[in-house]
């Protein structure tokens, strides 16, 4: 077992949350400094060798990263191609990297389709067919590089080969380091695009959401056209199975993940929308998040929230995504809501979530590159390990209001308080306010050394109470008086268990111990544990 005085927890935890604030995730790196200072989308790459890689754009840069060591970044190669772009979009394809970078009018690109040789950093670009562009994937199943939102004449859908292919009769012999244009095709400006075994999945704007029959590039089919979501349609990803879409409205502020139920079966093709969801870090205050990019790597689905970071959800169940992490870097906006222009625009632009080692990769806008990986406790509902903080004296949180905040599984924050009329209760609160010190404790239970002792909260009245355990695991308070100076004394804060499968231990006459822990709709539940810590 441990001792560790709360007070050396405030310090130590306060310093830690300056850098990130998470949920079942393990921050291993932060890297900026890359030429403009500011970054937009990230991608991965993985060579023959099974060295991992990062590529992020910055304002005046294509920036590669080895990664193979998640927690030391290595830089690789900055290239500086001339461009100052808000917007860059990459790609991968064999030993090939492709970058399109968007522009304003004070921000100009006319890079074209830039071609990097990730065996040596070789460079080449394309400017024939377009020069902005703000959006590419590469179906690497099929070796084709789809590009979208370009200036390109008639091509809002312009499609190249990385292979020898022939189309409609004639042969067009592309390789990964020369892309052959196989059709520039005009629709309605498309935003973003995925694309998987020939089907197209394209986020039109204000346009709607539209899914196309790529296969034969000579006869485009239009699959599915659909626009009853009232918001800016920017970007999706589709199951494994193909079954389910999630797709990503950007405009209006506030919008959820919408889940489509896709069926893809020529004109029988249908996209049947499921219902939607949300997990704004700034509830219960604040429900308007912005998603930007999802991506579903199997059963899991992560997206890029600007100011709320990178969320990751459970989707086993499409239809009922549950959140099992987050990773949120961007603290100055914490605690004080979603509309406020200094903070807006700001925040995790996107993720990659597909290196084999389990690294992922998020690009802040305004921080850099962040390194980290999934940290998913295991669950011993009636067991404990090592890791205790075992206290030999009461728990004294002094300020009234304040009390011990636990996590639920989705990662809420529920607060058990003595409510104005006396009774013990739980409120939610918002997890992360910007700077405010906490006592956090992280994969811990925290425990106390005998019958005696229990948690101490003041009431609205400033009247005192120890929260206990009974001899049939219910929670009761008795009034005690309000001393000061105790030995674990919290002045003006919460204390936080981090870990959702951890809570308070409580040990009742019978030296039996029970785990405080809340569910996420804050019901508290009580434990019986085998044994005493």
């Amino acid at each position: 077992m441990k001792f560790y005085n709360v007070m050396i927890w405030i310090i130590s935890f306060g310093v830690l949350s300056l850098h990130a604030q998470s949920f079942n995730a393990n921050l291993l790196s932060h890297t900026n400094g890359m030429p403009g200072n500011e970054y937009s989308d990230v991608w991965g790459y993985v060579d023959n060798t099974g060295k991992e890689y990062a590529i992020i754009g910055s304002h005046q840069a294509i920036n590669i990263y080895d990664v193979t060591d998640c927690a030391h970044p290595v830089l690789k190669l900055a290239y500086n191609d001339g461009a100052n772009a808000i917007w860059r979009d990459f790609k991968t394809y064999r030993n090939y990297l492709y970058a399109v970078c968007d522009h304003t009018s004070s921000k100009p690109c006319y890079e074209g389709l830039e071609i990097i040789n990730l065996d040596n950093y070789s460079y080449a670009q394309n400017t024939s067919d377009f020069t902005s562009a703000h959006n590419i994937y590469v179906d690497t199943t099929n070796a084709r590089l789809y590009v979208v939102g370009s200036n390109a004449s008639g091509g809002a859908l312009t499609i190249y080969t990385l292979d020898t292919e022939i189309v409609n009769g004639t042969t067009y012999q592309g390789t990964p380091g020369n892309p052959v244009l196989l059709r520039k095709m005009s629709t309605s400006y498309i935003h973003d695009i995925y694309v998987k075994d020939n089907i197209a999945y394209a986020s039109h704007g204000y346009n709607g959401y539209y899914v196309w029959d790529v296969s034969d590039p000579s006869n485009i089919i239009q699959l599915i056209s659909i626009d009853d979501l009232p918001g800016y349609n920017h970007s999706s990803w589709v199951t494994d199975d193909g079954q389910y879409a999630f797709v990503a409205e950007e405009l209006p502020r506030g919008r959820p993940i919408n889940i489509y139920q896709l069926t893809i079966d020529g004109a029988n093709s249908s996209a049947i929308s499921m219902g939607n969801f949300k997990e704004p870090l700034e509830a219960p205050t604040d429900l308007d998040c912005r998603p930007h990019n999802p991506f579903v790597k199997g059963d899991t689905l992560f997206i890029s929230y600007y100011e709320d970071g990178t969320q990751v959800f459970d989707i086993s169940n499409p239809l009922q995504p549950k959140r099992i992490a987050y990773l949120d870097t961007y603290l100055n906006q914490n605690g004080i809501g979603y509309y406020n222009s200094a903070h807006d625009w700001k925040g995790h632009w996107g993720v990659y979530p597909f290196l084999p080692s389990g690294c992922i990769i998020a690009a802040d806008i305004t921080q850099g590159m962040y390194t980290f990986k999934l940290d998913i406790p295991t669950e011993n509902p009636t067991g404990f390990d090592e890791l205790v903080e075992n206290l030999e004296s009461d728990l004294d949180i002094s300020t009234s209001g304040k009390g011990l905040v636990l996590r639920t599984p989705s990662g809420y924050c529920y607060r058990l308080v003595i409510d104005a009329l006396g009774n013990l209760t739980t409120e939610r609160i918002n997890c992360h306010v910007f700077n405010q010190v906490d006592a956090k404790i992280v994969h811990s239970d925290l425990s106390f050394s005998n019958q005696n002792f229990g948690l101490i909260m003041k009431d609205a009245n400033s009247n005192c109470f120890r929260t206990k355990v009974d001899n049939y695991g219910n929670l009761y308070k008795e009034s005690v008086s309000c001393s000061s100076g105790l030995k674990n004394t919290i002045n003006n804060g919460d204390v936080f268990i981090e870990t959702y499968t951890k809570g308070i231990i409580l040990r009742n006459n019978r030296d039996k111990c029970y785990r405080i822990t809340v569910t996420d709709s804050g019901t508290i539940i009580s434990t019986e544990l085998t044994s005493c810590p």
